[in-house]
């Protein structure tokens, strides 16, 4: 088992590197050296578990799981005739990754108890290096106007630090900000005060509406399942003043909480899946086959390999339904029912605000928020047969 807390603790913290590790071969194929590493230990886990004759643990669990991959593949299969054989197999090589990201749940949930106390203080070393980073990124580097042949979006002026992208920062801050909370209320610190604080003001600075929206929802939903509600008041207090200073800064677009153009975009996003959806809504067109479908339904002239916001759609519920429809849908939310059905207050928060947030960002589906989300799970949960 030394060697899987190894291993674990090496994709951690190559999960404080972000996007800033990443190597984009066109047509969709990205390497990152945490899917790999993410791959291996969970391959060797279950050896490991075979050599040792051992049962896997959360039977409730792996078996959603495992129906939702099942779907996935099977509209895949089905699809196999629309797509290429090189499209087949990337956005099959995309659902072997979202399997990978789950499998890492039972791995954290089979380490002992002290090792999970462990896990816990390097979530947050980690999170608050890829603050201390965003800070960082946010006085040196204030844009991303190098990178846009990439595929990067500008991003003026805000937080992006190692996502290179503000709104699945500060999802990521949101959930770091709910982790520490909940230390904090339980184990006050000045440290842990501090941290707090520069988390916070860091969701602010990404000027994502999706994160704040998410901060205001899961964080009351946390004070109300740790019985402190009068914090609510102090969080919406601490909301309205950030809102009032930044306000001055609103003559700029990019940062201006009252922009319309990209909330435009988004609806007409969301239009457009809603009639892929309405094509093929029993198993969609096939699980993370949308960046090759959209052309042949005249979404898009041509395929774009260099921009990022073609994978997918902006919402993660119509992405499911739209690439493995109505029955992958069901089966999904089934799986994160079975997951919350006996979670902590503070999965429960965690991955309410990551519904809510998913709503407007394809965060569920977002290599570095599922990691966080399947690891939080692992420590919280408690294991049974």
């Amino acid at each position: 088992m030394s060697f899987f807390k190894k291993i674990f603790i090496l994709a951690i913290f190559l999960f404080s590197l972000g996007e800033i590790i990443r190597i984009d071969y066109g047509n969709g194929i990205v390497f990152r050296p945490l899917d790999v590493v993410i791959g291996m230990t969970v391959v060797f886990w279950l050896i490991f578990k075979l050599i040792k004759k051992e049962k896997i643990k959360q039977k409730n669990i792996y078996i959603p799981i495992l129906s939702f991959a099942g779907i996935g593949g099977l509209s895949l299969l089905i699809n196999y005739s629309s797509l290429s054989v090189s499209e087949f197999f990337i956005s099959l090589m995309y659902l072997i990754r979202w399997i990978a990201y789950a499998g890492i749940f039972f791995v954290v949930l089979d380490f002992d108890e002290n090792f999970k106390k462990k896990i816990s203080n390097i979530l947050i070393i980690v999170g608050s290096l890829i603050v201390g980073l965003g800070y960082i990124q946010y006085f040196f580097y204030s844009n991303l106007r190098n990178l846009y042949y990439l595929g990067w979006d500008e991003h003026m002026y805000r937080m992006f630090s190692v996502f290179l992208d503000p709104n699945f920062a500060g999802a990521f801050f949101v959930l770091f900000l709910l982790f520490l909370v909940s230390i904090f209320l339980k184990k006050k610190s000045i440290l842990m005060g501090l941290i707090l604080i520069l988390t916070l003001a860091a969701v602010f600075l990404t000027f994502s509406r999706s994160a704040l929206i998410m901060l205001i929802i899961s964080t009351s939903l946390l004070f109300i399942l740790m019985s402190r509600k009068k914090l609510i008041i102090l969080l919406f207090a601490i909301v309205f003043v950030a809102i009032l200073i930044s306000s001055r800064y609103f003559n700029i677009a990019n940062i201006n909480l009252f922009r319309v153009a990209s909330s435009e975009a988004r609806i007409e996003t969301a239009k457009d899946t809603l009639r892929i959806i309405q094509s093929r809504p029993i198993l969609g067109i096939g699980f993370n086959a949308y960046r090759y479908v959209q052309v042949q339904y005249g979404l898009r002239n041509k395929i774009n390999n260099a921009s990022h916001a073609d994978a997918s759609t902006d919402n993660s519920f119509l992405f499911v339904m739209a690439t493995t429809g109505i029955v992958g849908l069901i089966l999904y939310l089934f799986l994160w029912f079975r997951m919350i059905k006996n979670a902590s207050v503070l999965v429960i928060a965690s991955v309410v605000g990551v519904f809510v947030d998913s709503l407007f960002i394809n965060s569920l589906f977002y290599p570095f928020i599922m990691l966080w989300l399947w690891i939080l799970m692992g420590l919280e949960i408690k294991r049974n047969n």
